[in-house]
């Protein structure tokens, strides 16, 4: 499997698991055009017979509540709302590509936001590489995958990285679609905060929400550089860059 790692400041890409490269950058895109071309170089003869998986940092793609909106007619109207509202709750400066979960015409739906370029240029590049996407993730839908998997009763979960801190909540997270997910909280903190920063802010959501810390899940994880060049976990139990497998196909760009 090829999985590539995209974030607002770093990412690379792993094969089976194994990182083939890492970097810095400054513009998304172009390092992500950057890394297919050293997949292309490198395994020629794999090229062409995967699906490659794409995840996206959750400074990338942002989640949030959309709705509820009464008087919606249509799932095309669902998502003009969607998109016009998207900017201003995700702090994004642009306008924004975006996949809502569910109807938010009597309840909040959860919906993530990329920024519209971003997702022109996943797609340009599919076109002039003849890439196909096996799926194109937040990573912090992985995190969520895992935790629910690991504690069906989980009521809040967070997920940090470099350049976002991301968390979901609501009552009814138990529900095995995710189509049906009761999400109450969904917020992005960007620029990420410091640990201690993140932990302060997650021990008072805690107290707000009335949790124990068996009922939620946090995960930091971090990039290869901070684990000096290596794809192991961490002694304290930080999950690894890359998920085993990806969950689902849910996707921006197909």
């Amino acid at each position: 499997m090829i999985e590539i790692y995209l974030g607002m400041f770093s990412g690379g890409w792993a094969l089976d698991g194994r990182t083939q490269g890492w970097s810095s950058h400054d513009v998304a895109w172009q390092a992500l055009e950057r890394w297919t071309q050293d997949i292309e170089e490198q395994h020629a003869s794999r090229w062409r017979k995967v699906r490659i998986v794409l995840w996206l940092s959750g400074g990338l793609a942002r989640p949030y509540l959309c709705g509820p909106i009464s008087g919606l007619t249509s799932w095309s109207e669902a998502e003009t709302f969607a998109v016009a509202a998207a900017p201003e709750v995700t702090g994004f400066e642009g306008p924004c590509c975006v996949q809502l979960e569910d109807w938010p015409g009597d309840a909040p739906a959860l919906g993530t936001a990329i920024d519209v370029s971003l997702a022109e240029s996943i797609h340009a590049l599919a076109r002039s590489r003849r890439i196909v996407w096996r799926s194109v993730r937040p990573r912090w839908a992985a995190v969520l995958d895992e935790a629910l998997a690991h504690r069906p009763s989980i009521g809040m979960v967070a997920f940090a990285e470099e350049d976002a801190l991301t968390v979901l909540g609501g009552p009814s997270l138990n529900v095995p679609s995710t189509s049906s997910f009761g999400f109450d909280l969904a917020a992005t903190y960007s620029p990420s905060p410091s640990r201690i920063q993140a932990m302060a802010l997650w021990h008072r959501m805690l107290l707000s929400r009335d949790l124990q810390s068996d009922d939620a899940w946090f995960e930091h994880l971090e990039s290869i550089a901070e684990r000096g060049g290596t794809d192991a976990a961490a002694e304290d139990g930080n999950p690894t860059m890359w998920p085993s497998a990806a969950r689902g196909t849910e996707a921006f760009v197909s």
